[in-house]
């Protein structure tokens, strides 16, 4: 399965810093190092399960207009 589209904030300066430094866009420089994440399988060894207070809290829901049946 394919994800697009998906919107976060970066640190743009970085980015743009870096992209250009390789001659390429900011969202190429984005998309090498996805692929590179996935195909190395990283996501473990760079969020380390164990310790993810950096994480974003969960987005609070309101149950005002929510159906109660």
């Amino acid at each position: 399965m394919t994800v697009k589209n998906i919107v976060i904030p970066l640190e743009i300066e970085y980015l743009q810093e870096a992209a250009k430094e390789r001659g390429i866009s900011r969202t190429r420089l984005v998309r090498v190092v996805m692929k590179k994440v996935i195909r190395d399988e990283l996501i473990p060894k760079i969020l380390d399960d164990d310790h993810l207070s950096y994480a974003e809290p969960p987005r609070q829901t309101y149950r005002r207009f929510r159906d109660s049946r």
